[in-house]
């Protein structure tokens, strides 16, 4: 086999979850980043392990009739997208192969067919919201987007899925705060006020919100400085800046929000419209990034749950499933476990007049076992990218709902998570793969399950 700085051609036969080609050497698996399946690729390895090794693209041999140039110049440095390298078509084409292979690889599912991707109704400038880092590197402050696999900043001018406003808000912020004297976070020596910029905007008014996420509460005179620079960014009405808030984040690792969050100036809210509905969200708050598919999702949720009386929705955010399901069913509860959501989904039902939705703010696995009973028709479960706990798969299955409606972001979780409940009696009735997020290699997926008779 050839050493690890060896230069080596590769066919490319396959792709992983994460966009990378695959790769086989007598057997051992190469996963090489930027290839697409049936590209004959020159390579170097970067990585050797045991059982896989990986390997960057020195040149392309032949080319696939999919690659296509990527619109964004920082595509090969930021880490934010994986899939721009590939014709629209073919990104859909992978993201339903990505649903497949989990499903049939990792869930093993007995019996399954999964439709065509829905395609995204826009491809470009479709993002909601962004969060850039801030950090002290090389001497002078940085802001932008981590590059690929590391913590190392690349500064951008703008960024192609970014909603446009969101694109004029980040450089506006950008020089603001690059030319003051407000200090960016050092990873190494855990000092620095600020740890991250969020800006997030409304499609349907076109309006934005932005955070500033601080390692630490920030003294009077940084907060003062803070007011100064930023106050009057909200009085600039062509970048229809509505509020600017403070984060305090002193913990450790990789989950961008703290506990605490004060408005520096503004409004503290943004409101969008999903449909018939009118929804009212934080800074903080889970909102879907793609507000056209989005709804999409919501229709598809509420066509699978027509005929239910009583649901139990577990992972509700500020309620955008909520409203389609209430609007059509008896009764749902709704359980979410981020405080300020679950205070932003109480304001949400009261604005849209849905007076059938009981609130329970705690942690899915608490409440099913504390505060829940039986006596649902469906159970409509949105979790995070981990997937369910546990306890909320054995609650389903001691409690027997016809139906359970499952939104993934994660093929991997919902293959994993399938697979328990077709054991407790379950089969895939639809699985519908949405494209939330192109460009990129995440994609969405609805999956019905019905209980077997």
């Amino acid at each position: 086999m050839s050493s690890f700085d060896d230069k080596v051609a590769l066919t490319i036969e396959g792709m992983d979850s994460k966009a990378r080609g695959i790769a086989r050497m007598d057997g051992y698996v190469v996963f090489v980043p930027g290839a697409l399946v049936g590209e004959t690729v020159m390579a170097k390895f970067v990585e050797r392990r045991k059982h896989y090794g990986i390997a960057v693209i020195e040149s392309i041999l032949k080319s696939s009739d999919y690659r296509v140039p990527p619109k964004c110049k920082y595509y090969e440095a930021c880490g934010g997208c994986d899939l721009q390298h590939a014709s629209y078509d073919h990104q859909l084409h992978i993201k339903n192969e990505l649903v497949v292979e989990a499903i049939g690889r990792i869930g093993k599912w007995p019996a399954f067919d999964v439709e065509p991707t829905l395609p995204s109704p826009q491809v470009w400038g479709y993002r909601n919201k962004a969060i850039f880092q801030a950090r002290y590197q090389g001497g002078r402050k940085k802001l932008g987007y981590f590059a690929k696999g590391t913590h190392e900043v690349v500064e951008i001018d703008d960024c192609p899925i970014l909603d446009p406003l969101l694109n004029d808000i980040y450089r506006l912020a950008k020089c603001a705060i690059e030319d003051s004297d407000i200090t960016f976070y050092d990873e190494h020596r855990g000092k620095g006020l600020v740890r991250n910029v969020v800006v997030r905007s409304s499609l349907s008014n076109q309006k934005a919100l932005m955070a500033l996420v601080l390692s630490r509460k920030p003294y009077p005179t940084e907060l003062n400085g803070l007011k100064r620079i930023f106050a009057q960014l909200v009085d600039d009405k062509p970048f229809n800046l509505q509020g600017i808030l403070l984060n305090i984040n002193a913990s450790g690792g990789n989950f961008v929000w703290g506990p605490s969050t004060l408005l520096l100036a503004g409004d503290d809210s943004l409101e969008e419209r999903l449909g018939a509905f009118e929804l009212c969200y934080g800074i903080t708050d889970f909102f879907q990034v793609n507000v056209p598919q989005a709804c999409n999702i919501c229709k598809i949720v509420s066509e699978h749950a027509a005929g239910s009386g009583r649901i139990l929705e577990l992972y509700s955010g500020v309620g955008t499933i909520t409203c389609f399901l209430a609007s059509m069913c008896r009764h749902v509860v709704a359980v979410e476990e981020w405080r300020p959501a679950c205070k932003s989904l109480s304001h949400n039902m009261a604005k849209n007049g849905l007076s059938n939705v009981t609130i329970l703010c705690g942690k899915a696995e608490e409440v099913v076992t504390q505060k829940v009973k039986d006596g649902f028709d469906t159970v409509v479960l949105d979790p995070p990218r981990t997937g369910c706990h546990g306890d909320v798969l054995d609650f389903i299955g001691k409690i027997e709902p016809n139906k359970i409606i499952y939104v993934s972001c994660n093929p991997v979780t919902l293959a994993r998570d399938g697979k328990i409940l077709i054991e407790l009696g379950y089969k895939p009735v639809r699985i519908s793969p949405l494209d939330m997020f192109p460009q990129t290699s995440h994609v969405e997926c609805v999956a019905l399950m019905v209980k077997s008779t």
